[in-house]
């Protein structure tokens, strides 16, 4: 036996190396491998959000290892719950696709053995739910021609209630991590599908952005050239978006593992406010959706911290003198030497005015068609000037050729800011009248609303004693002695009773000791309402046309008491982010807040300027024949001195450019150069004017805007 079989294993090798095979049957036929002629898929489910669904537009990409791009596949039929089917006529090579991404609209593209993604940094918001176009699927393919699409991303949801439509919401990372950029997924890879971001020049590419609905680029209402030329970005202040809604879901897709060090959503509305929420993390794993909760909407920009305690420093002038009819005649005034201020005169000293004479003073402060605010006010009702100081004379005649407008002008002009300084008349004129006639005198203006003592004493030079707590020692001492000498007295009150109005002070007291009537009474008193309200000096005396000594240094301490108090600034409006505020309103329209703009006038506007806000716009547009300049400040009014940028200049267009400034309240002042020209200071009735076009006001808008 041993032999034999070595006998046949030496033929059979034999037969090898002579090139003969031993004859084996062949296998029995089997069925041929189906392909797939077309493509079934279902959805991965998010953990936390209602399942995605297939739409009846549905689109994938089929991507083939030959190629980088793919190819698209519609759906073939009607989707159900369990899935859904892809075809396209003509293909026959359905079991050589690698992968696949749903929605077909996401750019994607094949390299090698990686499926790169391009997410986008701004998005758009679908109501109810997640928008497909955002929200990548991928799938593994094989020759089976079946697609399990897995969500690669992780999402992060927040529940906001707001009265008004959002138009945006902005999510930044506290970590510098790509939120958006190019996702690269191993197709091959055991932990598909998982991705990584790729490195992302960007300096945003922590931020993602949900655009909920675009601004509303309606154009404006209005009729002036300035807001509809090449420079301005016109709109009617009003930005459409979810009229009515109250409580809507949002949601970003984010790379699966960020977020981890915190981040901040700013939200925007409609109107340009906004609000910002700090969190400290989410759980961003895979295909799971990470709800913040429910926020309530409240509007950031409308949290500026205005100040109330700087007062007024933009006026036309210092001082406007007004010896008007039944006043005394005279227009020097040595304390504006003395001080070096800025005056103009009004001065129609007679006690038989003519019809000419009666009109000229109420056009100067009543107003007219050249000045409808009339002298004393801008447009919008603010002070012209610091200060206005009355002459002595007939207080009850001068007040009745104010006219009732005219002397509510003066009202105006002290409750808008401005200070009043009167002597002898103009001291009886500011008050509500005199103790002999209990009712107030329909004559007099009652900025000081309490009645004053008629004394009916002429030509007396009496002395005056400062008072240890008088407001003047702030000023000048005296002489040290704290008293007066020898100022002239004819005819003016005192002010027994000015303890009546709460607040009143006295500057300083008669010292007549043969006179029961005036020894130790007031002579001088001061009263400011509020911190609005302009400081009003009834003055019993005449120390104003004295050049030298102590009469001067009280006249002076008078108008520097005068100055020191006057109205503090105030603010027109809260600029928001995109707002254009169109300044065009007259003075008879009553509204402030919207009126155009005095020569040498200062308006004021803030804004709340966010974290993280970038490419800060501030513009100002004004006419061409108007030279408007344009300040900015942080934490204070942005007067001239005050602020920390400035644009001036004759051109019409201005604006301030930073790529970031500091968060917080900024102020923007808005500043009119232009200003009447005096064409006679010694006119038949004083300072007279020409090119007055101005006193009525010259409009513009302001804008503030920026990117988050």
């Amino acid at each position: 036996m041993k032999n034999r079989h070595s006998l046949i294993w030496v033929l059979s090798a034999a037969a090898i190396l002579a090139g003969c095979e031993p004859k084996v049957d062949p296998p029995a036929p089997g069925p041929e491998t189906q392909r797939p002629t077309a493509f079934s898929a279902v959805l991965e489910s998010i953990n936390g959000v209602s399942s995605p669904s297939w739409t009846e537009e549905a689109v994938i990409k089929v991507y083939l290892p030959s190629a980088a791009d793919g190819k698209e596949f519609h759906l073939s039929g009607s989707p159900s719950q369990s899935g859904a089917t892809f075809a396209e006529d003509g293909f026959k090579e359905y079991h050589l696709a690698a992968a696949a991404l749903y929605p077909a609209s996401i750019e994607g593209r094949l390299d090698g053995g990686d499926l790169m993604l391009d997410l986008p940094g701004i998005r758009n918001y679908k109501a109810g739910g997640i928008d497909p176009a955002l929200m990548p699927f991928v799938a593994k393919a094989d020759s089976t021609g079946k697609l399990d699409f897995k969500c690669p991303l992780s999402i992060v949801a927040v529940t906001v209630k707001s009265p008004v439509g959002l138009s945006g919401i902005r999510l930044v990372s506290n970590k510098d991590e790509a939120l958006w950029g190019t996702l690269s997924i191993p197709i091959d890879g055991n932990d598909f599908p998982a991705g990584t971001m790729l490195e992302n020049p960007s300096e945003s590419r922590n931020e993602l952005v949900l655009e909920i609905e675009a601004r509303d680029p309606a154009g404006s209402t209005g009729n002036e050239s300035f807001v509809t030329g090449p420079n301005s970005t016109v709109t009617d202040g009003y930005i459409a978006a979810n009229a009515g809604e109250t409580s809507a879901t949002y949601y970003f897709a984010v790379p699966a593992g960020t977020l981890k060090d915190g981040f901040r959503l700013t939200m925007l509305d409609s109107r340009g406010g906004f609000m910002q929420k700090e969190f400290p993390s989410a759980s961003t794993s895979r295909a799971v959706c990470s709800n913040l909760g429910e926020e309530a909407y409240r509007d950031f920009s409308e949290d500026v911290e205005i100040r109330t305690d700087v007062i007024n420093k933009a006026f036309y002038k210092d001082l406007l003198l007004n010896a008007g009819l039944y006043l005394t005649t005279n227009d020097t005034l040595p304390v504006t030497d003395f001080l070096n201020l800025s005056m103009e005169t009004f001065m129609d000293a007679r006690n038989n005015p003519t019809a000419a004479d009666l009109q000229a003073q109420l056009d100067i402060f009543a107003g007219s068609a050249d000045d409808v605010n009339g002298r004393l006010l801008y447009p919008d009702g603010g002070p012209r000037y610091r200060l206005v100081y009355v002459r002595g004379g007939g207080s009850s005649d001068h007040g009745r050729t104010l006219g009732p407008y005219g002397r509510d002008n003066f009202r105006r002009f002290v409750s808008g800011g401005g200070s009043y300084l009167g002597s002898c008349a103009g001291a009886y004129v500011a008050t509500r009248g005199t103790s002999l006639d209990a009712n107030s005198s329909g004559n007099y203006m009652g900025i000081w609303p309490g009645h004053c003592n008629s004394l009916s004493t002429l030509q007396i030079y009496p002395g005056h004693v400062v008072p240890e707590d008088s407001p003047l020692l702030k000023y000048y001492d005296f002489g040290g002695d704290n008293y007066i000498d020898s100022v002239r007295h004819h005819n003016g009150p005192c002010f027994i009773d000015y303890d009546c109005v709460p607040g009143t002070e006295v500057l300083t007291r008669f010292d007549i000791p043969d006179s029961t009537k005036m020894h130790g009474h007031p002579a001088i008193i001061a009263w400011k309402k509020d911190r609005w309200w302009g400081r009003v000096i009834p003055c019993g005396s005449h120390p104003e046309q004295v050049r030298d000594g102590e009469n001067l240094l009280l006249m002076a301490g008078m108008v520097r008491y005068c100055f020191d108090g006057v109205g503090n600034a105030r603010v027109k409006g809260i600029l928001h982010n995109g707002e254009i505020r169109r300044m065009v309103k007259a003075t008879e329209d009553k509204d402030p807040d919207y009126t155009k703009i005095g020569d040498k006038q200062c308006h004021h506007f803030v804004f709340a300027l966010p974290e993280g806000a970038k490419d800060i716009k501030v513009r100002l547009e004004s006419l061409d024949n108007y030279n408007l300049n344009l300040y900015l400040a942080r934490g204070t009014f942005a007067f001239r001195e005050d602020a920390e940028y400035k644009v001036e200049g004759v051109q019409s267009g201005k604006q301030l450019f930073f790529n970031s400034l500091e968060a917080g309240t900024w102020y923007v002042g808005v500043q009119c150069e232009s200003t009447v020209t005096v064409s006679d200071e010694k006119g038949q009735y004083g300072t007279t004017y020409s090119n007055t076009g101005i006193l009525n006001g010259a409009p513009y808008t302001i804008q503030v805007s920026w990117d988050y």
